[in-house]
């Protein structure tokens, strides 16, 4: 569950933690409030969560009737750890946001810091992913200022978290192991098994699935000789994930079935949703649906009730995958509904926009930042040497680097601005495609045709490929050409004997990648703009092939001839066309051809693309 998903209320009781007390003699007006936070932290931990409340209110009321802004940001913090630890999201929200009104008041820069963080973890199990990651860049602001290497760490964590939910491999790997980095130099143990979690839940991401199993391995060595027992069951958990993902199932199920015994002994509904969806999500990868149905029954439930949301959209879509092998299409498509609405609520082109922009901004004032610091460096050179030709190479050395930095600043918002644009252009294909094939469906059950079921299941097959295998740079040639072939077959029933459609392919096709969604535009094109325009019968013709690894696809299709042709051509200047040349010349710029014949009465278009074979003949 983009293997993030336990780390969320682990670390919140880390970052919140503010039990450390204060070893100089506090004043006698503070003594009770510190008392009455120590009787709340016992409660805490003797599981009396309500108690608790009451003495951190009790301590928080004395604070402010004293003005104590001091002790109220350490109340507060307290305060905002207890109804996040109990899933009061959107209270420990507001907790924390009075904290930081109170630190930026009383210019307490460290508590302000601890706000933001704070206001970070909460947004992100809210799902406000936006809100979160702006959070955490204005706490980890504060932070570096003041020099604080065991919060920095902390933070650098959490946004490597947010970056996790968003699928960045590389910004997530960028953040977890600056906060390895830090752990291993105050060269402690338990700090670094816990960043340890987050860099292998990134390196999985990034497909470098042999590094985080020797990551987590190390994590619980260490749980043990430490006998931390959360943080050895986010291990067993997180492996059992890892075996899941490289399709190992069998020894996926060891490791879930440690936790499962950890939790006999110790009951806790957090980690027992969690095992129970990874046994779900074991025995589905063993084909064996009636299992793994038994295990999703368990955790339906209490996910709704507690899960963040980022976390419940996997559940979801792991039921929609279940029921797809019970044949149960009805209940399939019930959790398909259910995932991508949530989805689609956390996670959007803006969101993911913004994210991006608040992220390079703080990576340029840091570039910014070191420049300052470099001409500040020279200056106190000059006034000691006291030389003027070495003022003359100091000032050049100087603008080179300002011009370097804005060159760099520029090839790096070129290279976001890119990957928006690419976002964009591929989530303009879904509903496209979506909406004709709906179409379709429409016209066979108006007629009530036996062939209904079956376009609803080839549907749900292509869905499926879509939704849940195109969210990838690139995927198997030999797996984008089949799904043409499912689209193919869907308007085959919707034009009956009217259409004939001939497809041939040729080559090594399994060995070679493409980028998703590049061929199925062309496809729609021929169906709606010619054969969709004919009264009689019509024809197209697709050939693909690979040859020296370069890729051919030919389609061509007979069209309405009309006396004024410009007219039709116009039909073909629509967003399928202009989509492919976007995502072309952004992807396979020197690397491809496009030529496009607009006849009288046929149409046909002809791509060749280079593709780079795989090491492996494998995705």
């Amino acid at each position: 569950m983009k293997y993030c998903f336990r780390f969320c209320f682990f670390l919140f009781i880390l970052i919140l933690d503010c039990r450390n007390s204060d070893a100089r003699q506090q004043p006698a007006d503070t003594n009770a409030i510190h008392t009455w936070l120590k009787i709340a932290t016992q409660k805490l931990d003797a599981n009396e969560p309500d108690s608790a409340e009451y003495y951190i209110l009790k301590a928080n009321a004395r604070a402010k009737e004293l003005n104590l802004p001091k002790e109220r940001i350490k109340c507060l913090g307290n305060y905002a750890n207890l109804l996040f630890s109990r899933l009061r999201y959107k209270e420990a929200l507001q907790v924390s946001q009075e904290q930081l009104s109170i630190s930026q008041q009383s210019g307490n820069y460290a508590g302000a810091a601890n706000a933001y963080n704070n206001m970070s973890i909460q947004y992100r199990s809210l799902g406000q992913l936006q809100l979160a990651a702006e959070s955490m860049l204005k706490g980890i602001r504060l932070i570096e200022g003041l020099k604080d290497s065991v919060n920095l760490r902390k933070y650098y964590n959490n946004l490597a978290s947010v970056f996790l939910d968003l699928g960045d491999a590389r910004n997530s790997l960028y953040y977890s192991r600056k906060s390895v980095a830090i752990a291993m130099a105050l060269k402690d143990t338990l700090l670094t098994a816990r960043s340890m979690i987050n860099l292998a839940s990134s390196e999985v991401l990034d497909n470098k699935y042999d590094s985080a199993i020797a990551h987590l391995k190390q994590v619980i060595n260490i749980a043990k000789s430490k006998e931390d027992a959360d943080l050895l069951l986010y291990s067993y958990i997180n492996v059992g994930e890892i075996y899941n993902k490289i399709m190992q199932p069998h020894i996926a199920i060891t490791y879930y079935e440690k936790a499962s015994a950890m939790l006999k002994k110790e009951p806790n509904t957090d980690f027992q949703m969690y095992t129970d969806y990874g046994m779900a999500y074991s025995y589905y990868n063993l084909n064996e649906p009636v299992l793994a149905k038994k295990y999703l029954d368990k955790v339906i439930v209490p996910a709704g009730e507690l899960m963040p949301k980022n976390d419940l959209k996997e559940v979801y879509q792991l039921g929609s995958k279940i029921n797809e092998q019970l044949n149960n299409a009805s209940e399939a498509l019930k959790f398909l509904k259910r995932y991508t609405a949530l989805n689609d609520s956390i996670i959007n082109e803006k969101t993911q926009k913004t994210i991006h922009e608040a992220e390079i901004k703080f990576q340029s004032s840091n570039k910014e930042k070191a420049i300052v610091q470099q001409q500040l460096l020279i200056s106190n050179k000059n006034i000691e040497l006291q030389k003027k030709n070495r003022l003359i190479l100091i000032s050049i050395v100087a603008i080179t680097l300002l011009v370097s930095g804005c060159i760099i600043i520029y090839l790096i918002y070129r290279n976001k601005n890119q990957l928006i644009e690419l976002s964009l252009l591929k989530a303009q294909i879904h509903p496209h495609f979506l909406f004709n094939t709906l179409n379709n469906l429409y016209a066979l059950t108006l007629n009530k045709s036996d062939q209904s079921p079956g376009v609803v299941m080839e549907l749900s097959h292509i869905l499926r490929y879509i939704l849940y295998e195109c969210n990838t740079t690139t995927v198997s040639l030999e797996k984008e050409l089949k799904m043409i072939e499912r689209y193919i077959s869907l308007e085959k029933i919707r034009y009956g004997n009217h259409l004939e459609v001939n497809m041939s392919l040729s080559g090594n096709l399994e060995n070679h990648n493409i980028v998703p969604l590049l061929l199925l535009p062309l496809v729609e094109n021929a169906f709606k703009h010619g054969i969709g325009k004919l009264a009689e019968e019509g024809w197209i013709n697709i050939s693909a092939g690979i040859k020296d690894n370069r890729f051919t696809f030919k389609i061509s299709n007979n069209k309405l001839p009309s006396a004024d042709g410009n007219a039709q051509r116009s039909d073909y200047g629509n967003i399928g066309l202009y989509n492919i040349r976007k995502r072309l010349d952004i992807l396979y710029r020197g690397k491809y051809d496009l030529k496009i014949i607009d006849e009288e009465d046929v149409f046909v278009v002809v791509m060749k693309i280079k593709l780079e074979p795989n090491k492996a003949g494998r995705m």
